[in-house]
Formats: C-alpha cells, sequence, structure tokens
C-alpha cells in the first residue's frame, strides 16, 4: 500500500508539472509555426504586389505570346519565343530564391487562360479543370487576395506529387485591384523540422509532434508514422478535444501507454489555414523513470519490511497466536462436553501459567460433574427404589384379605385373577428396567386398578382409552401407575358420589402426551402452588405417613415429575391443572421412542 500511495502521488505530480512545461513549450511552438507561416504570406505579399515582381511574371507570360500580325517563319519565331521566355524564368528565378528560399514552385492561372509555373524542384502544377473544380476553390475567390493554405496530405490534389505546404491566392491588378488570375505557390517548410527538432534535444525518440489540419488529417507528424491518417484511428474513444486551448492526457497512443497534449493554433487560421491543431505525445516510460527507480526503492525497502515482520512474526507472534489458538479450540471442545481435553504444557512462559490454570479448571469441573452424575444416579435409585414400595404393607394385606375372603367363599376364578393381578404388580415392580412399553405400564395399571376396585367396591369407575400404535414406545416404569394412585387416595377422599378416572394417550408434536383425569374434590391453589414450586421428592415428605392409617402420603405425582425431568430432560415432565369440586387433569408428557430397553443415565451434565 506505501509502494502504490507513493508511485500513484509521484505520478500525479511529475504528470501535473510534465503539463505545465509542456503547455508552455506549446505555446512557443505554436508561436515559431504562426511565424512561419506569416513569413511566408509576407513574401507572397511582397511577390504579388511589388511591381517589378508583377511585370517579371507578365514578361514571363509574354514572352510565349506568338505575334498574329508579321509574317516571319513560325519556326524561328517560336524558337525566338522559347529562349525569350527561358530568360525571363531564370530571371524570375534568381528575385524569388533570393526572397525565400523555401519556395518550390509557382504557378499562375492568368484570367485569359494562359498558365505559367516556375519550378525549383521536379514538380507538376496542378491542372486547371482540378483547381476550379475543387471545393476550396470558391474559399480563394472569396477570400479576393488574401491566402489560402492546404497542409501536406489534406488534399492529394493540390499539395502535388512531393506533398507540400500549398497557398493559393487571387492575384490582384495593383492599380485597378481586379483579379487578373490565380496564384498557387508551394513551400518546403524546412523550418518546420527545425522547430520541432529544437524543442526535442532531450527526448529525442520519446517525443513527438504532430500537426492536425481539415477533417482530423494528419498533416505532418515528426516520426512520419501517421501523415495522411485520420488522427480519431489513435483516439478512438474521442478523449481528445481538438478544439480545446490546451488538454493532457494519458492514454495509449499506437498502442504505447503516453502523455498526449493538444494545442488548438487559433491565431494561425486568421494567416489562411485550416483548423489546425498541435498534439504532443510523449512516451510514459520516458517520464516515469525517475518514478520507477523510487518505485524500485520503494519496494526494496517495504520487501524488507515485510521480512522483518515476517521474522519477528515467526519468532515471538506465531508462538503467542499458536497457544491462544490452541487454547480456544481446547475450549470449544470442553463446551462440546469433552472434558478429557488438555492443553500441552511447554517452555517457561507465561503460557505456561495459562495452560497449567486452564488444565487444573477442566478436571476440577470434570470432577464436580462426575460427582453430580454420581448424585443423580443415587438420587434416581433412590427414587425407584421408593416407588418399587409403593406396594404397601396395608396394601398388600388388604390385598391377601380380600384373595382369603374370595377362597372362603369359594370364588377360586376370582381368587386366580387377583393373585395373577398381585403378581403383575410384583413383576413390574421388582423388574430392572428403568423404562418399559406403554403396554406393560398400563397392565401394571389395570392390575392395580381391578385391586382397588375390589378393595373399595363402587367407589369408582375407570376407563383407559390408549391407541394401539403407541404401544411399542417405551415409558420410564411406574409412571402412570402413581398418578392415578394420586387420584384414588386424594381425588375421591370423602365424596359421596361414584368417581370416575379416565386414562387416555395421544401423539402430539413428536411427543406422547397422557392424560390422567378424575371427577374427584380437586386441589387447592396453595397446594398446586407447593407443586409448582418444588413438590414433593424428598425422602421426609415421601415417608410421611397419615396418622389414622399409618399410610404413607403424598407420594407420586412431585416425585414423578422430577424424574420425567431428569430420565428425560427440561422439556418433559408433569402438568397439573385442577380447582377444588372440579376434579383434576395430569397432562404427563414423554418422548415417542420405541422400545423398552436401558436408557443411558443422564441429567446430570445435560439435564
Amino acid at each position: 500500500m506505501l509502494g502504490t500511495i507513493s508511485y500513484l502521488t509521484f505520478q500525479h505530480i511529475t504528470e501535473q508539472k510534465y503539463s505545465d512545461q509542456m503547455e508552455l513549450s506549446m505555446n512557443a511552438i505554436g508561436r515559431n509555426l504562426n511565424n512561419m507561416i506569416k513569413e511566408a504570406n509576407y513574401f507572397s505579399d511582397f511577390w504579388v504586389t511589388t511591381e517589378d515582381s508583377v511585370e517579371s511574371v507578365e514578361q514571363a507570360l509574354g514572352a510565349g505570346v506568338q505575334s498574329t500580325g508579321g509574317k516571319q517563319d513560325k519556326s524561328k519565331e517560336t524558337e525566338s519565343g522559347d529562349y525569350e521566355e527561358l530568360l525571363e524564368k531564370q530571371k524570375l528565378t534568381g528575385r524569388v530564391l533570393l526572397t525565400y528560399p523555401g519556395i518550390k514552385s509557382v504557378t499562375l492561372y492568368h484570367i485569359d487562360g494562359k498558365v505559367v509555373n516556375l519550378r525549383f524542384v521536379v514538380d507538376e502544377p496542378i491542372p486547371r479543370d482540378v483547381l476550379e473544380s475543387n471545393p476550396i476553390y470558391p474559399e480563394v475567390l472569396k477570400k479576393n487576395g488574401a491566402p489560402v493554405w492546404i497542409g501536406p496530405n489534406e488534399d492529394a490534389r493540390l499539395t502535388g506529387a512531393n506533398n507540400l505546404f500549398t497557398q493559393i491566392r487571387v492575384l490582384l491588378d495593383i492599380d485597378t485591384l481586379q483579379p487578373k488570375g490565380v496564384l498557387v505557390m508551394r513551400f518546403g517548410m524546412t523550418e518546420l523540422a527545425r522547430t520541432f527538432n529544437f524543442y526535442n534535444t532531450e527526448g529525442d525518440g520519446d517525443r513527438r509532434y504532430l500537426i492536425v489540419g481539415r477533417g482530423g488529417v494528419v498533416v505532418y507528424d515528426s516520426a512520419g508514422k501517421n501523415e495522411g491518417r485520420s488522427f480519431a484511428e489513435t483516439d478512438p474513444d474521442g478523449r481528445l478535444d481538438l478544439s480545446r486551448n490546451f488538454q493532457t492526457q494519458k492514454m495509449k497512443f499506437d498502442g504505447e501507454k503516453s502523455l498526449v497534449s493538444v494545442h488548438n493554433l487559433g491565431d494561425i487560421k486568421r494567416l489562411g489555414t485550416g483548423d489546425w491543431t498541435l498534439v504532443t505525445v510523449t512516451d510514459w516510460g520516458y517520464l516515469s523513470g525517475d518514478l520507477a527507480s523510487i518505485l524500485r526503492y520503494v519496494v526494496m525497502i517495504t520487501i524488507g519490511c515485510l521480512a522483518c515482520a515476517l521474522v519477528f512474526n515467526l519468532m515471538f507472534v506465531r508462538r503467542t497466536i499458536s497457544f491462544i489458538v490452541s487454547v480456544v479450540g481446547a475450549m470449544r471442545k470442553v463446551e462440546r462436553g469433552d472434558l478429557t481435553t488438555r492443553v500441552p504444557v511447554t517452555g517457561n512462559d507465561e503460557t505456561v501459567i495459562l495452560a497449567k490454570g486452564f488444565n487444573s479448571l477442566v478436571e476440577r469441573v470434570s470432577e464436580l460433574l462426575s460427582d453430580v452424575t454420581m448424585e443423580q444416579r443415587r438420587k434416581r435409585k433412590a427414587e425407584m427404589m421408593l416407588l418399587q414400595a409403593q406396594i404397601k404393607p396395608h396394601f398388600l394385606f388388604n390385598a391377601l384379605e380380600s384373595i382369603n375372603i374370595l377362597a372362603v367363599q369359594n370364588e377360586g376364578r376370582k381368587v386366580s385373577k387377583m393373585v395373577q393381578r398381585l403378581g403383575n404388580i410384583f413383576r413390574i415392580s421388582i423388574t430392572q428396567k428403568e423404562e418399559i412399553t406403554i403396554e406393560q405400564e398400563l397392565e401394571h395399571l389395570r392390575s392395580y386398578l381391578e385391586i382397588q376396585k375390589f378393595r373399595f367396591e363402587e367407589l369408582f369407575e375407570y376407563t383407559i382409552e390408549v391407541p394401539p400404535a403407541l404401544m411399542g414406545h417405551s415409558i420410564l416404569k411406574l409412571t402412570i401407575q402413581p398418578l392415578v394412585e394420586n387420584s384414588i387416595q386424594h381425588g375421591f377422599e370423602g365424596i359421596d358420589y361414584s368417581g370416575k378416572i379416565t386414562v387416555s394417550a395421544a401423539l402430539e408434536d413428536e411427543k406422547i402426551v397422557f392424560y390422567v383425569e378424575d371427577n374427584g374434590i380437586g386441589i387447592s391453589d396453595e397446594r398446586l402452588a407447593s407443586f409448582a414450586s418444588s413438590g414433593v421428592t424428598t425422602l421426609e415428605q415421601l415417608y410421611e405417613e397419615s396418622p389414622e392409617t399409618g399410610e404413607r402420603r403424598g407420594m407420586g405425582v412431585g416425585n414423578v415429575a422430577d424424574r420425567l425431568r431428569i430420565h428425560y430432560g427440561a422439556n418433559y415432565g408433569l402438568m397439573l391443572c385442577s380447582a377444588p369440586g372440579q376434579g383434576t387433569i395430569i397432562k404427563c408428557v414423554i418422548p415417542s421412542e420405541t422400545g423398552g430397553g436401558e436408557r443411558e443415565i443422564k441429567g446430570a451434565v445435560g439435564g
């Protein structure tokens, strides 16, 4: 970034300074061109207005005229006329060359149709019909003696085979100012090359000058490459405005990156030229030579700085950053639950203290989580043992007493059913699995309800409505039975009407939901609030006995809620809806998983 900013800054400064310098140079060149054309005009003015010059032209014209009144021999007259014409032309040539050596030819198209041509180089005059049919001829006549210039390559029909600067003007009689003919003069303009060479001494080969004439045609190119071509070919995007007084643009010129400056020669137009524009093309490599050296130094300094920074990074920063990255990676593993992660302890700086502290912290957290997990296992086992002990002595005694009565009454079939139901209760209670199928849980529930119905006779009726599709799903054992027991022991206590218990289940949002409804006495707001805040989960509360019966009360609902939350997670458990005298509805939510095998113990970490 430092190198780029430095290069662009120097580049802009150089371009601006060179542009200012070039504007001054092009103004000076423009003045030189103006003086050169003005000098040629002065010569032309002197030659066509001086009496001696006009007479010389007239003598040259008259020398070739044959006499119509004499009777001399035609061949003699012709020879005499040619000789005299030759002498007059030599005299005129001497005068012309002494006055202005840059002139190459003079052609006079007399009004009476005669043509006189003086040539100092091999040059053919313009045919009269070609001259008079040219679009520039009306402009010449309109100016009535003022010169009109045609630059090389502007019109090859007028500039001749040598492609010279050509001046055309009307020749006037100096006494009457009436047109006598049209004068065409061609000039070599050697001063043009000398002028450009003078301003190109330092940038020889790297700077070139062009003059763009009528229609955007390149009249002159110091390099001789684009003469006769349209300037638009070198500027296809039209980025240069040839009519502006001065403009500089960095662009591609003839495939080379260059700085192009244009200067419209407005002052020279009043001397008879067309809308000429001076163009200077400078190779950008020539201008940016010093900048390239500076840029190389900047690049070398930058590379040195980067090398030092790299060494510093390798020696100091990289080690620290690598350690921080490893610690962050270890923290993410711990966050995902991998407490076996440790950070390697290397070196003898501050990172060693940080690594040891992190490892010690993770190790301590792992120990604490192990303790919590063990405590949760013990708590769950204790809860399961307490629930399995729900077959209270009084319940077992009353069940056996009922069986004895049936045996005395010789009701063998009923005795068999009662013993079978009691056996089902014992079998489910003492099983080692934490989860059983819903079908097994409901079989356990039916056995319990049938025994209770025999004990309490017409106290209640029950209905179990569970879809067959849910029978194969798993459930934590001894989940539904404590909820129903809560309805029998508390909901129907002291009622004078027939109680009713309904157990139903459904699949809702990929969760299995059980509803245990009764029409008992309901639950007071105080007890509902107590259940919502803490429930009945402590061992003292679970073993609290009724002073009248000695039976344990308050078991079940709070205990089942905590067991479900610990076993399945915070999204599962119980919801109670009740009011005094309105009955109770208990909603039990469990995940919809099939099978009745052992589940992994969770809750200490995940719960």
